[in-house]
């Protein structure tokens, strides 16, 4: 690669670093500008999806923020008037087996965690560069590349930049960006403290203890260590100016109330105020620079999918860059990443505010006394904590997919159907492999796969020889099923193909052989901007 060939990322969050880390797979060089001299500890987000968690598995990172997440079964709301007092109400608990789509499950650990994790990985990388402390002033683009300008007086050209500035945007701004949706729902006044919870909590895990459902005086107390580090999060109108952040004899004394003990030891580490939007930008690309994360779209934390939606977008993006980059792929490929990702963060959106909706039912139900009602909003509610279909089951219908006739399912937030079909995320099953114990989850990173069925080693040969493709035949390893027939989950017959993405989304399916396979994988690869990589095949 060329010096020139490299990438900017600007903003070290969760999701600019899982950026640099995934162009650190590909060997691309990146640069990370933050203007933060370290991360902020304030833990803004708690949970990690059961998609991204997959993503972290094949990053290596797993084992360290399982290490300090909470148990699984804390994965409920518990309604109540004070910690101290009687509880009202629970979210039921999740059977173990709800997970059984995916090599791994959803992880309760808060951001600040996630972020060191990931910070110490991209500090780990030859490829990334960091430039801490370091505003960026301007961006200028031109035909060939990107020229950033710090305020410090550095000069810096790129081909590409990835914005991950956060909700407050500055790169966005300067691209004239707009965005669509209510900029204020409402606020959020967080306090992060510390305290010995653990006489009310132990027995009771959760992600939240959802207080003043008698009184009225609201306070969420949200669990990060399920003991002594808790946020309180108190929400007001959005009819109102921003709220002054909270004292700390206010903090104190919030936090007092919402425990039911007047005299609980509180330790105040950071008092924040946020403000609460459904964003969504109206593009998320802009010649050579594009949108990440809260720099793209803004969503409600009700369901949690802020920061998980972000790191599945540079999931998205980041292979493209670099499919482009080493001219595997046509430039056009990039303009799938709006394409295929702006629906999926609307609906995220949508789904969030729906989910802040009944929070605000379930308290109003409780204070009547309305007991069929409270019944069914936490039967609601369960969706909202399992979500499958949210996380695992969006599907890109338009982008680097080809049809294959097949009809879209209906999507349900919180059950999960493994599809097969183009534009899904490919169906994970647990792979018996002399390497180890795997899933099919695990086969897709940096390059195509090519699956094909075991009667349809045809394929085989019509396809390019590249690094940018891998072929798998189904009962040869490590595509040996375990009790599962791999053909039949994939939607082919013993002579079908199934090509995957880097991100694990199908691309295009042929249930059987057609006449000249070769040249339906041509076809295919033209159709898909790869028409590089289609050449490479062609002169091998």
């Amino acid at each position: 690669m060329s010096e020139r060939a490299s990438v900017a990322v600007v903003g070290a969050g969760p999701t600019g670093l899982s950026a640099a880390i995934l162009l650190a797979r590909y060997g691309i060089p990146c640069t990370i500008f933050e203007q933060a001299s370290i991360p902020s500890d304030h833990p803004k987000a708690r949970g990690v999806r059961v998609r991204t968690m997959e993503l972290f598995r094949q990053w290596g990172l797993e084992p360290a923020l399982r290490e300090k997440a909470l148990p699984q079964k804390a994965l409920r709301f518990i309604y109540c008037d004070t910690l101290a007092g009687k509880e009202l109400a629970r979210t039921e608990d999740l059977e173990p087996d709800v997970f059984a789509a995916s090599p791994t499950t959803s992880c309760r650990v808060s951001q600040d965690v996630v972020q060191g994790v990931l910070l110490s990985k991209a500090r780990s990388e030859s490829t990334i560069e960091f430039h801490e402390k370091t505003r960026v002033s301007s961006v200028a683009q031109s035909a060939d590349g990107v020229t950033l300008e710090t305020e410090d007086g550095g000069t810096f050209e790129f081909s590409y930049v990835i914005a991950a500035d956060g909700a407050g945007s500055r790169t966005r701004e300067r691209l004239g960006i707009a965005q669509e949706g209510p900029p204020l729902m409402m606020w959020f006044q967080s306090v992060y403290w510390r305290g010995d919870l653990h006489r009310w909590a132990a027995d009771r895990p959760c992600i939240h203890f959802v207080t003043g459902a008698d009184s009225g005086d609201h306070v969420n107390i949200a669990s990060v260590d399920g003991r002594h580090r808790w946020v309180a999060l108190r929400a007001l109108p959005a009819d109102v100016d921003r709220p002054s952040d909270l004292t700390p004899q206010e903090a104190l004394s919030i936090i007092r109330r919402a425990v039911g003990d007047p005299d609980i030891e509180v330790d105040i580490l950071d008092i924040a105020t946020f403000r609460i939007s459904a964003l969504n930008a109206e593009r998320y690309r802009a010649g050579r620079v594009f949108l990440v994360g809260d720099a793209a779209h803004v969503l409600p934390p009700t369901g949690g999918m802020g920061m998980n939606s972000g790191i599945q977008d540079v999931h998205n993006l980041v292979w493209k860059l670099a499919f482009v980059l080493n001219k595997w792929a046509d430039p056009g490929v990039l303009d799938t990443y709006e394409t295929e990702r702006k629906p999926v963060a609307g609906s995220n959106l949508a789904w969030s505010v729906e989910n802040g909706r009944r929070f605000g039912e379930l308290r109003s139900a409780m204070a009547e006394g309305d007991s069929k009602r409270v019944t069914s909003l936490l039967a609601e509610q369960k969706g909202h904590i399992r979500a499958l279909g949210q996380d695992l089951g969006f599907v890109y219908e338009e982008g680097l997919v080809l049809a294959d006739g097949t009809p879209r399912p209906a999507l349900t937030p919180d059950e999960y159907e493994p599809q097969a079909r183009p534009g899904h995320r490919a169906p994970a099953h647990w792979l018996d492999a002399k390497a180890g114990h795997i899933s099919t989850i695990d086969l897709y990173d940096t390059s195509f796969t090519l699956i094909i069925g075991a009667d349809g080693e045809a394929w085989r040969s019509g396809a390019p020889s590249s690094p940018a493709l891998q072929i798998f035949r189904i009962g040869k390893d490590p595509l040996v099923g375990d009790d599962i027939d791999l053909h039949a989950a994939h939607g082919i017959a013993r002579d079908g193909a199934l090509l995957v993405r880097p991100d694990g989304h199908v691309a295009w399916r042929s249930a059987g052989r057609p006449a000249d396979p070769s040249a339906a994988l041509r076809s295919a690869f033209r159709s898909l901007g790869l028409q590089p990589l289609e050449m490479a095949g062609a002169s091998s």
